[in-house]
């Protein structure tokens, strides 16, 4: 990203489309579709300048949506159970979305990777809504401090004077989340959703989210080191 080209209200504004995008797919994986969320869908359109990879999942939902029976609601929910809360399956790593079931040596719950993510969550003042009853390791969780943090971001840009000190902070703590314990298992996850998903929406659902994450660390990446450079 040319920083130097963009005013500090757009780079806001693309934090609050960060933050937008990240709480959408935080939501999808959280919760099952709603009606609402289905209507969104079907109007998605790739970027100017999306990878083909992206373009082709964008594609591929649409072209199931256009073609879905009355109650698409209702087979994505039974899709959702099937990959997400192992609806039918008994044994084996299944698609269930925590961190630690796909990092820790003997594929449990609550490993390693749910006390550090917790960790990094309290340190940032983000608190995980604790009627959810999952561990803080949740993909879905991961994503929405994502979302948090990029409205952070997005107001200290807006704010009276700007604190590139804590610019440079927020935008390293992402860009370290993202490649610590986000990109370092979601490519693992994909493929069991992959291989237990009947519908194509969820398997192109996690595409995007990879090659999002994947520039989105890029992107922050670039921003912390222009806040530095600026505030030395």
């Amino acid at each position: 990203m040319e920083q130097e080209t963009l005013t500090t209200e757009e780079i806001a504004q693309m934090m609050d489309g960060r933050a937008a995008s990240y709480k959408f797919f935080s939501d999808a994986l959280l919760h099952e579709f709603t009606v609402e969320q289905i209507g969104q869908l079907k109007s998605l359109a790739a970027d100017e300048g999306a990878s083909e990879e992206v373009a082709a999942a964008i594609t591929s939902i649409r072209r199931y949506l256009a073609h879905a029976g009355s109650d698409p609601r209702t087979d994505l929910a039974c899709d959702y159970a099937r990959i997400f809360l192992s609806a039918g399956v008994n044994d084996g790593i299944t698609a269930e979305p925590y961190e630690s079931v796909f990092t820790s040596e003997e594929h449990l719950l609550m490993q390693d990777a749910r006390d550090d993510a917790l960790r990094i969550y309290r340190a940032n003042g983000v608190d995980v809504d604790a009627s959810l009853r999952m561990p803080e390791d949740h993909l879905g969780l991961e994503l929405e401090f994502m979302s948090v943090m990029a409205t952070r971001t997005a107001q200290v840009l807006r704010a009276s004077e700007l604190d590139r000190d804590e610019l440079a902070r927020l935008a390293r703590v992402q860009t370290g989340f993202l490649k610590v314990h986000i990109l370092n298992w979601v490519d693992r996850l994909a493929a069991k959703v992959d291989e237990f998903a009947k519908l194509p929406l969820y398997p192109a659902m996690m595409r995007i989210i990879i090659a999002y994450a994947s520039d989105d660390a890029v992107l922050m990446e670039e921003l912390a080191g222009s806040a530095v450079s600026q505030a030395a």
